[in-house]
């Protein structure tokens, strides 16, 4: 089971000293591990590509065996105690849900699952369906649309852009706000590859010839700051702010042309089956869902 564990993680992290680290191994008991497991089989895996490990076309059947062997087996191990679920549950969001949604999700779903170790890991939507793809990861949470015949997308919760200003704003007081009407103002942003970067970007310069862009920040706590500071104005998730502009912290402007939502929803394998402990979380999810 060493082998295979070390086969799996080897193919996925494209190294020996990743896939060490991730099962907790030494780098040399990994690599002897894998040794092994291609002697006993009579082929080599992997093929050496820069300083990563690739996987050769008569290994990936082999990897999905692998893969379906090693939730079996945790399976296994969870009947032992049949009435608890147990094991290593991993879950990528996207940054609004991994921030503002998921740690109190994850307590409950905790208190009620002892047995459980949770991961959380922020990525962009994309990354989080290629973890999914590649069982990096149990269970994704993305605002994207998903198109893949590997995923299943379930529709979870609605979310939408909000676009933020410093409390006291003169536009915070006038209702109604185009977003012609911003043409002057300064702005805060995430970097590119956020989905609220992208959407807003989309749609301001259908109104606007440009965006004065003063800063961009990877955190949305320090845009939210910057914001709070008279620095400018910002274009987040509404999960994101929400608590803020409910003790008057920020003020959300009404643009029309923002008024749409978007879907947030929960990703996994189609093809393979999950860890118990997945399989309970999507359905502790699945019972706080919004859509």
């Amino acid at each position: 089971m060493r082998q295979i564990a070390v086969f799996e993680a080897v193919a996925r992290t494209g190294s020996v000293a990743g896939a060490a680290e991730e099962i907790g191994l030494s780098p040399s008991a990994a690599s002897m591990s894998l040794k092994d497991f291609e002697t006993h089989l009579g082929i080599r895996l992997f093929a050496r590509s820069g300083r990563r490990l690739r996987l050769k076309d008569q290994g990936r059947p082999m990897l999905e065996m692998a893969r379906r062997v090693l939730v079996q087996v945790s399976d296994m191990e969870a009947l032992s105690l049949p009435e608890e679920v147990r094991g290593r549950l991993r879950i990528g969001a996207v940054a609004p849900v991994a921030n503002y949604v998921l740690p109190r999700l994850c307590a409950t779903f905790m208190r009620r699952h002892p047995g459980v170790r949770m991961e959380l890991r922020v990525l962009p939507s994309q990354d989080v369906m290629e973890g999914v793809r590649n069982m990096a990861l149990d269970i994704g949470i993305v605002g994207s649309p998903v198109n893949s015949s590997y995923l299943e997308a379930q529709p979870w919760m609605r979310d939408s852009l909000a676009v933020c200003a410093p409390p006291g704003h003169p536009l915070a007081e006038q209702g109604e706000t185009p977003l012609a009407a911003l043409a002057d103002e300064a702005w805060i942003l995430e970097k590119t590859q956020s989905s609220e970067r992208i959407s807003f970007t989309v749609e301001a310069l259908k109104y606007l010839n440009s965006l004065n862009i003063v800063l961009e920040a990877d955190s949305v706590e320090a845009i939210k700051r910057a914001v709070r500071d008279g620095a400018g104005l910002a274009c987040l998730s509404r999960l994101a702010v929400e608590e803020e502009a409910a003790r008057g912290e920020l003020s959300l402007l009404d643009i029309p042309e923002l008024r749409f939502t978007r879907i947030v929803s929960l990703v996994s394998r189609r093809d393979t089956q999950q860890p118990a402990a997945a399989r309970a979380f999507h359905a502790f999810a699945s019972q706080l869902a919004e859509v």
